[in-house]
């Protein structure tokens, strides 16, 4: 299975619209794929600052989440940038899930980054998401790799409709098709 986490808690959201585009071009490509896309429109996961979840008693949505990490092989972690930055429900969720606990959600897998702008941006989000994914990865000796390979959804809004289908800009479809494809093709060397 493929996750795909769509960190914004916005509803209809551009980083939605992406994460529709990569379900759409991995099924163009691996039509039997089972894609399973995580939407932070749900989002319930409690500052820190209120205390830590029982990963015994998870709601429905964390539920949602913590299974599809747990048995995705590769997980694309999108998030929409805010001044700069990846939004606060995705870090939350990786200084959350980020546990002992949730270890089977980080454990043998390949993370993906993206980084959704409805203007020119994107890069440093998802360079910051692959920052902390790797601080986990690291800290708990868990047998995965982040992707070199990230994507900068820049112009959104103007590259793809609401389900995400293109609506035609052929430079943006092409670094789609490409980011997908390189990890694909990563995802099948590390996931045999």
């Amino acid at each position: 299975m493929i996750a795909i986490l769509s960190g914004s808690a916005r509803k209809n959201s551009n980083t939605m619209r992406v994460a529709k585009a990569i379900k759409h071009n991995i099924l163009e490509t691996s039509p039997d794929e089972n894609v399973h896309i995580v939407d932070f429109n749900g989002y319930d996961i409690p500052s820190i600052n209120n205390g830590s979840m029982n990963p015994n008693d998870l709601s429905p949505w964390q539920s949602q989440l913590f299974n599809a990490m747990k048995e995705a092989r590769m997980i694309f972690v999108l998030t929409p940038e805010y001044n700069w930055f990846p939004s606060a429900e995705i870090i939350q969720m990786i200084h959350t899930f980020g546990d002992t606990p949730y270890a089977s959600a980080w454990q043998d897998k390949v993370f993906v980054t993206c980084g959704v702008s409805n203007g020119r941006g994107g890069r440093m989000p998802a360079v910051q998401l692959g920052y902390a994914i790797n601080k986990i990865i690291s800290v708990f000796n868990f047998d995965s790799v982040v992707s070199a390979k990230m994507f900068e959804s820049q112009f959104t809004h103007k590259a793809i409709d609401e389900h995400g289908h293109s609506i035609g800009n052929e430079e943006y479809d092409k670094g789609m098709k490409a980011f997908v494809s390189y990890n694909l093709k990563l995802n099948s060397k590390l996931n045999k």
